[in-house]
């Protein structure tokens, strides 16, 4: 297929056509569009300002949240006499187990003050944390009723390894069973002292210290958790604020220099 001369300039005609047509849509576009950036940069502004207001209210009853519930896990502390061991709790005790037991109990010493650390390998040398008050670091076992029937010379010979090891003053065993004078005594020659079922009634608060404790830390958590996401949001925001304040200033410039 040939082209002549006509046929060449009437395609350079028609592309001519085309690139102006497009030239002046993409000007007319553009106008509109500079036309368009201030309001939309005001309305922008507006919105990051309002939300801005919101986020802070927000952050601020977060805030009320937050000491409300600190305050509530100070009182449970300060009133720690008043948790009073009563039948269901008895009940609920004597059927406690394994890990729940010793998280359950390791909770409670957190509580009484006692800085709790687990050891660096599970239960080395029988021993399951190493907690710290007043200077005094003891090494502390759980044992439940089930795994009583462990506890023998060999038992805590290991633990008085794990004692020297550790460098602790001496070693708790905190127990749900009940354990004989005669095997306490001899405990006691090795700087073992053993809690057991009697003993945590009479001298430990009941397990419900435990339950209302981690029940109001936990919403502390998650109200600390909210507000620091809020906050965030309004630091957010703030940027965003200075960005179009930036821009709109620039558009202001820019506009006033094309109207001279």
């Amino acid at each position: 297929m040939k082209f002549d001369l006509i046929d060449v300039a009437l395609l350079g005609i028609i592309f001519s056509i085309v690139f102006y047509y497009a030239y002046i849509r993409y000007k007319e576009e553009k106008k509109k569009k500079e036309q368009q950036l201030i309001p939309t940069l005001k309305y922008y502004l507006e919105k990051f300002k309002r939300e801005k207001i919101e986020y802070r209210l927000k952050a601020e009853k977060f805030e009320e949240k937050i000491k409300i519930y600190t305050q509530k896990l100070k009182e449970i502390r300060k009133n720690i006499g008043r948790y009073r061991w009563e039948k269901d709790e008895k009940k609920y005790l004597r059927g406690l187990k394994g890990t729940d037991f010793e998280w359950t109990f390791s909770f409670m010493l957190n509580i009484l003050g006692f800085k709790v650390c687990e050891t660096p390998v599970y239960k080395d040398k029988n021993i399951d944390f190493i907690t710290e008050i007043k200077d005094k670091k003891l090494c502390v076992d759980f044992i439940d009723f089930n795994q009583l029937k462990n506890l023998d010379e060999k038992y805590m010979e290991v633990l008085t390894e794990g004692k020297e090891k550790y460098r602790c003053d001496s070693i708790w065993i905190i127990t749900n069973g009940k354990v004989d004078r005669q095997t306490k005594k001899k405990a006691v020659e090795r700087g073992i002292y053993i809690w057991d079922y009697r003993d945590i009634i009479q001298f430990f608060p009941s397990i419900m210290v435990v339950e209302e404790y981690y029940e109001t830390e936990t919403k502390l958590h998650n109200y600390e958790l909210l507000h620091k996401e809020t906050t965030d949001e309004i630091i957010r925001r703030d940027t965003w604020i200075k960005e179009v304040e930036k821009k709109l200033e620039e558009a202001y410039r820019k506009k006033e220099k094309v109207e001279r």
